[in-house]
């Protein structure tokens, strides 16, 4: 949904995302976006004298291809899963102990100090929820939101200095997310192309004051404020806008689109997420009436965390805002499958599951194992 991810992808390390800024796309933008998407019900074949043909299904992780007929109403459910795994500083993977011995942070208690608690793992799990409406044949309009939960394994090394490993811990939060609304516009429409446009907003109905509790390196394991990472919402407003063109011939469909996550300000504790941007290109294939399978690239960058929050203090990378963002890209397969197979002709169902092509991300962050998504629509 928007993939990929406000996903919403941000940074692990010591966001205990520590999550990363590719776990902050995917979380607060990907999550929202997806199950919208989702939400929207695919358009009916054209009769064999129209000049328009049938839009194929977009891939799972695509947002503002697919059409609800004027009047017309859909609800979705779409659980997500993603999973992080070690440090990685720019293109490179790197272990614990060398981060412990060589990355520098200021926003440790005692100042500018070597960190020394490095997560392992990082796991974010979504279950996103929308409806949309067809207002007339070439607008319709979108709400989506989701209950997330986020867990990451924290190793953490003793005292000050030295490379001893005193334990591990696993920060948790969970809660809802921001909300989105939106709005997607088809501007062109012939015998084999769409272009549609979109604009929304995110709303800042998640917390961003959510606590943590993980093993410290002087042994206790007091509750703090969580990461910006394990936060569950952005706590700003965030303008979304979207372009999207569509094609298909015969079995074959294709595609190509953009979207953005702009903070339109900082939220009330002093910081906002990085712009968050997207292009995803696309191919398909329909092996029979209501059974397409897709292949996606999905390329993405965000920059750092802006501004700070006062509170957010720790000796994990998540704690720092520089160690969020970077750049991405991505490939998927999924398969879009009709409920007639299973005589449930109003319902739709689809999966994506993807993999990491390429990562660049700024300071040490978790980097990206893989993630999968599933959507349940039914048509009203």
């Amino acid at each position: 949904m928007f993939t990929t991810m406000k996903s919403q992808l941000g940074s692990c390390g010591g966001r205990a995302m520590a999550f990363t800024g590719a776990a902050v796309a995917l979380a607060l933008n990907a999550a929202g976006a997806q199950a919208a998407d989702l939400a929207v019900a695919r358009p009916a074949p054209a009769a064999a004298d129209s000049p328009v043909a049938a839009q194929a299904p977009a891939p799972l992780g695509v947002f503002g291809v697919d059409m609800l007929g004027e009047g017309k109403i859909s609800v979705s459910l779409m659980p997500s899963f993603v999973r992080l795994g070690g440090p990685q500083m720019g293109r490179t993977q790197v272990s614990p102990p060398y981060v412990i011995s060589n990355v520098v942070s200021g926003r440790t208690p005692v100042g500018a100090h070597l960190l020394r608690m490095v997560p392992t793992s990082f796991e974010f799990f979504s279950q996103g929820a929308s409806i949309a409406y067809g207002l007339t044949p070439n607008i319709t309009l979108v709400a989506a939101s989701s209950f997330l939960e986020k867990n990451v394994n924290m190793l953490t090394f003793k005292g000050l200095v030295g490379l001893t490993p005193l334990g591990t811990s696993t920060g948790h939060t969970e809660g809802f997310g921001d909300t989105m609304v939106a709005g997607v516009w088809r501007v062109y429409q012939d015998g084999m192309n769409q272009v549609n446009v979109n604009l929304g907003l995110s709303l800042p109905t998640g917390s961003t004051t959510n606590v943590q509790t993980l093993l410290l390196p002087n042994g206790t394991a007091p509750s703090n404020i969580a990461f910006y990472g394990m936060q569950e919402g952005s706590g700003t407003v965030d303008a979304l806008p979207g372009i999207a063109y569509s094609g298909v011939l015969n079995a074959w469909s294709w595609g190509a689109s953009y979207r953005a996550r702009l903070a339109l300000g900082d939220n009330t504790q002093g910081w906002r997420y990085g712009e968050y941007q997207e292009v995803n290109a696309w191919g398909g294939y329909t092996w029979t009436p209501g059974l397409e399978t897709t292949l996606r690239i999905n390329a993405s960058t965000q920059t750092a965390i802006h501004g700070l929050d006062p509170l957010i203090k720790g000796y994990a990378q998540g704690a720092n805002p520089y160690f969020y963002g970077g750049e991405h890209v991505d490939i998927f397969g999924g398969a879009n499958i009709s409920g007639r197979f299973f005589g449930l002709p109003a319902a739709t169902l689809a999966i994506e599951a993807g993999l990491p092509l390429y990562q660049n991300l700024n300071g040490p962050q978790a980097a990206r194992d893989w993630q999968i998504g599933m959507a349940l629509r039914y048509k009203i």
